[in-house]
């Protein structure tokens, strides 16, 4: 069979997009196999664990910052928020369910997580001068996601406002700045840990429910 010069056309340009997709995952895996060596990788450092040139390298990633970011979140699992309503719609039970499937396992496995932090804090100061509404998000706030699927079931029983404070609050007691400070300001093992962020977040939610008892369906 002949190919028509169009059909030919499309499979090479198929072809080159493939391989360059196959390219960048290889430097995204040769990234994450040394952050897990507890490495900050350069990109000529990942161009030479991927077995390629730093030019091919920087063709995909401008700076390392972006590189590391993209690699964490290749190491990092995406928690399944239908978990979240396997345990009903007790928000206790919802909390719980998220302190202790998504932040403990940052507790478990901190590297990935503080280099997220890390890229971040380093996107803030390159931010730092550029007018308000010229900054792009520092980070993706899955917490965020997490939290309102938490409270969920609040809703037809608070007002918005009152569900949003709560959703700000929680983000305060879990996640990455949480492990930050259990483990190196108050220098806790991770079982100490684990059980200070699970106490803090129910807390947070108790002491929410005290002030703002839910109307009665």
């Amino acid at each position: 069979m002949t190919l028509s010069r169009q059909a030919k056309s499309s499979k090479t340009t198929s072809g080159r997009s493939n391989q360059k997709a196959r390219t960048r995952q290889a430097l995204v895996a040769a990234t994450a196999e040394l952050i897990r060596e507890g490495k900050a990788p350069s990109i000529p450092d990942a161009a030479e664990r991927a077995l390629m040139s730093p030019a091919t390298a920087y063709r995909y990633f401008s700076s390392a910052q972006s590189l590391w970011e993209e690699a964490s979140l290749e190491i990092i699992e995406d928690w399944d928020t239908g978990q979240i309503d396997q345990v009903g719609d007790d928000p206790r039970a919802r909390l719980d369910a998220v302190v202790q499937g998504v932040g403990w396992h940052m507790l478990d496995d901190e590297l990935p997580y503080r280099n997220l932090v890390r890229a971040s804090l380093e996107r803030w100061y390159e931010q730092s001068g550029l007018p308000a509404n010229e900054r792009m998000p520092v980070r993706q706030g899955r917490r965020m996601v997490y939290n309102t699927k938490v409270v969920e079931p609040l809703r037809h029983e608070l007002p918005d406002v009152a569900i949003d404070q709560l959703i700000n609050a929680l983000a305060l007691v879990w996640g990455t700045e949480a492990v930050l400070v259990l483990r190196d300001v108050c220098r806790l093992d991770t079982e100490q840990a684990k059980d200070t962020m699970l106490r803090a977040s129910r807390w947070m939610l108790d002491g929410f429910l005290a002030q703002h008892q839910p109307r009665k369906r």
